[in-house]
């Protein structure tokens, strides 16, 4: 990923056209058979990160594509590409920094540090962080020290824009890179001030992003009901960018037990919709950043064309199935197609 700076794209917000992950652009493909090519006109390959696991749920590597079967909308599909866990990942870490991580700061820096030095070397990571902003505090590289710096450049704030962050990271971070990427995000889920963006329109956008979305919930409701509320404190801007993008200065609601309920559940929605998974960082942080470390080292990426060319714009559900009954994989639910 060269001449890429997410610093450019954060310094002006522009609301995107989404380019959905399914169709796109016209474009001919030329398959093989036998001496004739077959010709595909107007069709964009669907990529699919797919994680194969036992019914203990162990992952299993070292399997082919004949081992898996791909259904779309119940139509089973003809695999084109098919790679193992060996091609170069871009994460984006996203950290949730509100008030009530500010007794546990260290330790949530510290996991996230633990984190990127089990990825691979040549995988590149950005770290993001938010509060009542979101702060781009390092761009994608695969310079450990680099992204070490950034994660302790994080500081705590008070509100929490966490619609905003992730709209942020899957829009103007992740989508513009190519190659297999995943955000994980560290968060409890609760927002408390976006403005910008709104709990449907991110959830849209797990449907339609190519990468996996892994969430770290970390329970802050205990603090808050030991601490009964937040201290107020004010942190030095420590910024990378020069003209740092600021959001929106938070302005929101977000405190009671229901709401930490519909956290943890928008959480789950957005890993099931990108084929990731939730953990439950609370009591083992650093055992949850880890255990993703290690999933993203046994994802497959698949790939193949529809076989039913979109004649309309909607949601295809996507299904794969493991030929060996005693194996389950687990990808996105599906995509939007997108008709030219």
């Amino acid at each position: 990923m060269t001449g890429f700076s997410v610093l450019k794209v954060f310094s002006t917000i522009l609301l995107l056209v989404l380019f959905l992950p399914g169709i796109g652009a016209e474009q001919r493909e030329i398959e093989q058979t036998g001496d004739i090519p077959r010709y595909r006109v107007g069709v964009e390959m669907v990529s699919l990160p797919v994680v194969v696991t036992t019914d203990k749920g162990k992952r299993i590597k070292n399997l082919n594509k004949d081992d898996f079967v791909i259904y779309e909308d119940n139509v089973e599909q003809e695999i084109a590409a098919f790679a193992a866990t060996d091609e170069p990942l871009a994460v984006a870490l996203l950290l949730d920094t509100s008030g009530s991580t500010q007794k546990r700061l260290a330790e949530i820096q510290n996991a996230a540090i633990d984190f990127v030095n089990q990825l691979h070397p040549d995988d590149e990571v950005a770290v993001v962080s938010f509060a009542e902003e979101v702060r781009l505090q390092s761009d994608f590289s695969i310079n450990r020290d680099r992204n070490e710096r950034g994660i302790k450049m994080t500081r705590t704030g008070e509100r929490t824009v966490l619609y905003e962050a992730v709209w942020l990271a899957l829009e103007q971070v992740l989508k513009p890179v190519t190659e297999r990427k995943a955000l994980v995000l560290f968060t409890d889920g609760v927002d408390t001030g976006s403005m910008d963006s709104d709990k449907r329109e991110t959830l849209k956008l797990s449907e339609e992003t190519k990468a996996t979305i892994y969430c770290v919930y970390y329970d802050t409701e205990r603090e808050l009901s030991t601490t009964g509320s937040l201290n107020k404190q004010t942190f030095p801007q420590i910024v990378i960018n020069p003209q740092p993008q600021i959001i929106r200065r938070a302005g929101g609601v977000g405190s009671t037990s229901q709401d930490y309920m519909m956290g943890r559940a928008y959480l789950n929605e957005l890993a099931e919709n990108s084929g990731g998974l939730v953990l439950d960082g609370s009591e083992d942080l650093r055992g949850s950043f880890a255990e993703i470390a290690r999933e993203l080292a046994s994802q497959y990426s698949i790939g193949y064309y529809p076989t039913d060319a979109p004649r309309e714009r909607k949601f295809r559900k996507v299904k794969i199935k493991m030929k060996n009954p005693d194996l389950h994989a687990r990808t996105r639910k599906g995509y939007h197609s997108n008709v030219r």
